[in-house]
């Protein structure tokens, strides 16, 4: 760790860096060790995280944020850089008027006049949404609301609102509370592929963090009813199994890919 790094990844002079080592020091003694030879400060035999778990998975999500960002301040003070290649994100755009008025009907709990470009229409079609909340799933933004124009709640993918306005309607139809899919809670059970060898379905255990129950590798994963169509789609449990011959995992129960199969909307 050198004081130009930090300094060049914040902005900050080298007496406020100097400062802040100094006083890091005097907190967690034994954790830095200064290299005359590098003139940087290292890890020391004894060094135990303060400020963080320690957790190989903490590291690595700081990682792919450097992946993603290129920022220097991401992974300042991970040590030596480490070459990372992560897939490109959907880089569909987002109007930046639409998610301010989205972002204010939330506050507000009040409604958005938008024109949304579905599937289940050739063209853009106007209608009030009410939203309660934002979802990230499948590398895009979704808005949860209620549609006054069917009169149920769904989720919206924020870069197919393609305009949007304060609504004049006063009350809302609905509120989160009425959201039965958003607030019902799911529990999805997982397990490896019965078609993997014994030590196939240990390593794949190991990777998704399933636990042992009995005889049977388990992972149960608990969700809002509204999110399980992605969670099914993100791990390719949408398809049965001939459709998937190299999924690596399986449900319990199969029937959750057909009650919870996407739709056009």
């Amino acid at each position: 760790l050198q004081r130009k790094d930090i300094c060049e990844a914040f902005g900050l002079t080298l007496n406020h860096v100097t400062r802040e080592i100094t006083a890091y020091r005097k907190l967690h003694k034994n954790n830095l060790v200064y290299d005359p030879e590098t003139r940087a400060w290292r890890i020391g035999p004894s060094f135990k995280p303060a400020y963080a778990t320690g957790d190989p998975g903490e590291y690595l999500a700081m990682l792919h944020a450097y992946a993603l960002s290129g920022e220097a301040a991401v992974m300042v003070t991970a040590g030596p850089a480490v070459k990372a290649e992560t897939l490109p994100p959907v880089a569909g755009k987002i109007d930046r008027a639409v998610l301010k008025d989205i972002i204010g009907g939330l506050r507000r709990h009040g409604g958005v006049l938008v024109k949304y470009q579905s599937f289940s229409d050739p063209e853009p079609t106007e209608r009030t949404l009410w939203p309660h909340a934002l979802v990230f799933a499948n590398e895009r933004w979704h808005v949860r609301a209620y549609d006054s124009r069917k009169q149920r709640f769904s989720d919206f993918v924020l870069a197919r609102i393609l305009k949007a306005r304060p609504a004049t309607e006063a009350a809302a139809p609905a509120s989160a509370a009425d959201d039965r899919d958003w607030q019902t809670q799911v529990t999805i059970d997982v397990f490896p592929s019965p078609g993997l060898s014994a030590s196939q379905q240990a390593v794949v255990a190991r990777e998704f963090g399933m636990r042992r129950q009995g005889e049977l590798w388990s992972w149960k994963v608990s969700m809002r009813q509204c999110l399980v169509k992605y969670f099914l789609l993100a791990h390719r449990l949408d398809l049965p199994a001939s459709a998937a011959p190299h999924r690596r995992v399986a449900l319990r129960d199969p029937k959750l890919a057909k009650d919870y199969a996407f739709t056009d909307d």
